[in-house]
């Protein structure tokens, strides 16, 4: 049987979770993801490395994206025994956004890889007009004006419904994010009006079973009434739970990291769930130097599998999950291939899955 997952109709939070994998740094750049971009350059994100004036950037950005994701890679990924990818796209991906270059025709190619190879994909709006949270990810970083300006709004409801009219009834569409981390600051209220806007306008184009994914926006307890009861159906709610960013996590040993992930995290889930199902969008085994100091390297290798393990136990109670990411070119632990080259995450190995063209 091709499928490892068995996919049914109406969608419902499966046990065990959908486990998946982002396709960061494809077709949403980010300097650390792939540093070798922007070698050279004064450029920190994607818009100011498509604005720049040296020569080739078109050439090389395109042979990027032709080369760091490809049928091979999500054969690879699907024998891993994953079940979806989370690709993150931009409010440009359709070409008429300047600087930036579209990046439509590779969205249409992972979903022809998907129906090869059998995995979903969730369709994350990661980068949206005026940025909603000032951080590299999201185009441009600086300022967080999203929401500041009503026609951000308008133009990424726009995105939403081309996309949408675009693989609303493709088989392999797990879902639609509607936005990526919106930052703490971006308030309820606006976001609630482009969720509930949102929501309908993709209903039309999607039916009733594609997953409509909104984010806790940094704060879960926000969440506990929204887009719920008569009118709205498979609404989750994605949540990212790192612990490597802020000062009092970085100070964390790895016990109290692993305390936090077994004993805290399963609390903040466990209220969200009472409200919607969950998306655990991102997350990885990265800590903070800090978090692993005097810990020799057989201890390190124990302290890594041990935090992806405990996560993997605790984000059992979320409808799905998805690391972050799935390759970076200096590889390492926010690397999905390398954290199961390393054996730090396991994996479910399935070596009779082929593409069905193969």
């Amino acid at each position: 049987m091709f499928f490892h997952h068995k996919f049914e109709s109406p969608w419902k939070p499966s046990t065990p979770p959908l486990q998946g994998v982002n396709l960061g740094g494809w077709l949403v750049l980010e300097k650390w993801i792939t540093p070798s971009l922007f070698q050279g350059l004064a450029a920190v994100d994607e818009y100011t490395l498509c604005s720049t004036a040296a020569p080739g950037i078109r050439g090389m950005i395109t042979s990027h994206r032709d080369r760091f994701v490809t049928l091979a890679d999500f054969v690879w990924i699907r024998r891993q025994g994953i079940d979806a990818v989370r690709l993150p796209v931009g409010y440009w991906t359709f070409g008429d956004e300047q600087p930036y270059f579209g990046t439509i025709e590779y969205v249409d190619k992972a979903f022809a890889w998907a129906e090869e190879t059998g995995l979903k994909i969730l369709l994350d709006m990661h980068a949206s007009p005026g940025s909603q949270n000032g951080w590299d990810h999201s185009g441009r970083r600086g300022d967080c004006g999203w929401s500041r300006d009503e026609q951000n709004v308008i133009k990424t409801l726009e995105v939403v419904s081309k996309l949408a009219k675009r693989y609303g009834k493709h088989p392999q569409l797990l879902g639609i994010e509607l936005l990526n981390e919106p930052k703490w600051t971006v308030p309820k209220s606006a976001l609630l009006r482009y969720y509930t806007a949102a929501y309908k306008m993709l209903r039309q184009e999607c039916g009733p079973d594609v997953w409509i994914v909104i984010s806790d926006n940094f704060r879960p307890r926000r969440w506990k009434r929204p887009l719920r009861g008569t009118g709205f159906a498979n609404v989750y709610i994605d949540t990212h739970q790192y612990q490597t960013f802020n000062t009092k996590e970085k100070k964390l040993t790895i016990t109290g990291h692993l305390q936090k992930t077994i004993e805290k995290v399963p609390k903040v889930l466990a209220s969200m769930r009472r409200y919607h199902p969950l998306v655990v969008g991102e997350w990885s085994i990265a800590l903070d130097p800090q978090s692993l100091a005097g810990l020799n390297q057989p201890q390190v290798e124990a302290a890594r599998r041990a935090y992806g393990a405990a996560q993997l136990l605790t984000y059992s109670q979320s409808s799905a999950w998805f690391y972050w990411t799935y390759r970076t070119e200096d590889g390492g632990v926010w690397s999905y291939r390398d954290c199961v080259a390393h054996g730090w995450l396991p994996t479910g190995a399935t070596p009779e899955v082929a593409p069905k063209s193969a």
